[in-house]
């Protein structure tokens, strides 16, 4: 768990009297948080907490924001809506349209929302060159057709790993041609960085992770709801909801100290 001090909030740029006004409406805010995180609600992953960020004073905003600080899972949909999760788990930053609002809740409703929902058709004839792509769509195909794509599932999920296939480049080709691109570009950050991007096929999605040089470790697509890595279950939901425990503690301190 990082571990964190006033020491976070030195390059916030407000005057003694502000930053004091700032964290007091941080630590009003996080004990809002922390209570959602705690709720039961999240099981139907409904959002357990919704604040617009025109509720806060634009200075305590500031420090707000440095104080939740940046996750590991970024996306887009389309031009008109951006998402980060926070460092802590479960509360989201989001953008729409232009306006933008924290969220408590496991997958943001704005990804759900915008799921393809066409079902793949593999095509009878295929171009010269494309060897094993019609398997590989057919697999798809099928998984499609028997995997759970009405529910959320953070156990892992069905995959056709293609980094491991004698592929052609007709058969990459081929394959991405068929199976299209959605609207959801998703990235994640940690040892590794990933990059999972949604077909304009149904819950079907190209999932590949990327060493810190750029290489493809692995290259694989996979058959979901959405994929787990995206969301945060229950259990790491409570976590956050512990996390924000830490952070209170530092802002109490620092409040009662005099630091802040």
């Amino acid at each position: 768990m990082t571990q964190m001090s006033s020491n976070r909030w030195i390059n916030v740029d407000l005057d003694g009297q502000t930053e004091h006004a700032a964290a007091e409406a941080t630590v009003k805010f996080l004990l809002e948080v922390q209570a959602a995180l705690f709720s039961k609600g999240s099981e139907e992953n409904k959002p357990l907490l919704t604040v617009p960020f025109d509720r806060f004073d634009p200075n305590h905003l500031q420090f707000i924001l440095a104080t939740v600080g940046s996750g590991e899972v970024r996306a887009t949909v389309g031009d008109s809506i951006r998402l980060e999760e926070t460092m802590i788990e479960g509360l989201w930053r989001i953008q729409e349209n232009g306006v933008d609002r924290f969220e408590v809740v496991c997958v943001p409703d704005v990804l759900l929302k915008n799921l393809s929902d066409e079902f793949l058709t593999v095509p009878t004839q295929t171009p010269e060159g494309v060897f094993a792509a019609s398997a590989i769509l057919q697999e798809l195909s099928s998984a499609q057709r028997t995997e759970d794509l009405q529910s959320l599932s953070f156990e892992p999920p069905y995959t056709v790993e293609i980094s491991r296939q004698p592929l052609s480049p007709a058969d990459g080709e081929f394959i991405e041609k068929v199976l299209g691109k959605g609207v959801i570009d998703i990235s994640i950050s940690g040892f590794a960085r990933a990059h999972i991007q949604s077909t304009a096929k149904k819950g079907i999605w190209r999932n590949r992770i990327f060493n810190n040089a750029g290489k493809a470790l692995f290259d694989a697509y996979v058959v979901t709801k959405m994929p787990p890595e995206v969301g945060e279950s229950i259990e790491q939901m409570q976590s956050g909801a512990k996390r924000c425990d830490e952070i209170l503690s530092w802002l109490k301190e620092d409040l009662a100290s005099g630091r802040l």
